[in-house]
């Protein structure tokens, strides 16, 4: 069989700004007033801004009922009073989507620092929903651990994430160059633009309730994981998954986590202890199964994460504590 053949990536839908120094790719949508909410959604593993399409459809208003289409006062048949439009941010970690790839080795707390440096790129001035999907729940929790003042509520989408006692597993510089290597070859012998698209359709085969629906996988992955690199940081994000599970047990000990409203969303009758201990992170926490989803949530049930994030928004309108800018990479 013949390889399929290279596609020109596409014209990506946000636009570019810098962190660190870098090339971030954001999708940047929504919203109303500089103080309105705002939503921050975290991919998973090795995922962009393209996984969050479905979400981002339900968290937003149709296009003829934006807010700058409406009148001031308001429709003449609707109150004027109502949540406030949510701005829904989608930033692809460096390496992956469409930003340029970064050095080092990535850790939960470098996460998060780069995370409140593109808010401050953003302008972002209030507290943000974090929503994290998979890997993406453990970059939200970290966040929030590390940044408490940022964070207006969280919701973590099967972010199945017990707690790892004992050593990391060593070589964890070594591990990643191995994987950095691996991710050149496949780029030089022009097989990314295969296997991104090869490894979705396994993923909505045995990870999504709509295993036979694969609409949404073809020329979308190959464009956006057209550069080749994001197979690469892909891998690393992998093979570091242990080392992030230990972070995050470390943090769960010396940290706490915020007295925000927190969703914690998972399959029917999954690992109820772990989530429940997820849950019971916050006062303000809940756990909620979903019906009719498996791992890949935001493809099977969007509006149940679109309710849940528009529920940890529904909070009044918080500042941040004290202004704080993150310019410079720890």
């Amino acid at each position: 069989m013949l390889p399929l053949p290279l596609l020109p990536p596409r014209r990506p839908p946000g636009r570019f700004l810098m962190v660190w120094g870098r090339a971030v790719h954001l999708v940047d949508e929504g919203g109303a007033g500089a103080d309105g909410p705002v939503a921050l959604l975290e991919s998973g593993l090795g995922g962009s801004w393209l996984g969050w399409d479905p979400v981002a459809a339900e968290l937003l208003p149709p296009p003829d009922r934006s807010p700058a289409a409406e009148p001031a006062g308001g429709r003449a048949d609707e109150p004027a009073e109502g949540p406030r439009p949510l701005r829904v941010l989608r930033a692809d970690r460096p390496g992956l989507g469409r930003s340029q790839p970064a050095p080092g080795v990535p850790s939960l707390a470098l996460r998060a620092a780069w995370t409140a440096a593109l808010l401050d790129a953003v302008g972002v001035r209030v507290p943000v929903v974090v929503c994290g999907h998979s890997l993406g729940g453990l970059y939200a929790e970290a966040f929030a651990r590390l940044y408490p003042g940022r964070v207006a509520g969280v919701v973590l989408v099967e972010a199945h994430a017990p707690n790892v006692t004992g050593a990391v597993l060593g070589h964890r510089q070594a591990r990643v160059r191995a994987a950095r290597l691996a991710g050149h070859a496949f780029r030089c012998a022009g097989l990314s633009q295969v296997v991104a698209p090869g490894v979705r359709r396994l993923g909505m085969r045995t990870q999504s309730a709509r295993r036979g629906d694969q609409s949404d996988v073809g020329d979308a992955y190959r464009s956006a994981y057209g550069a080749g690199h994001c197979l690469t940081e892909a891998m690393v994000e992998r093979v570091l998954v242990r080392d992030f599970l230990a972070e995050l047990a470390e943090l769960r000990a010396t940290t706490r986590f915020p007295q925000v409203p927190l969703r914690v969303l998972c399959g029917v009758g999954a690992a109820p202890e772990v989530y429940g201990a997820q849950a019971a992170m916050s006062p303000l926490g809940r756990r909620v199964e979903v019906e009719g989803a498996l791992h890949l949530m935001p493809v099977d049930r969007p509006d149940a994460i679109a309710a849940a994030v528009r529920e940890a928004a529904a909070g009044p309108p918080r500042a941040l504590p004290s202004p704080r800018f993150y310019d410079a990479c720890p």
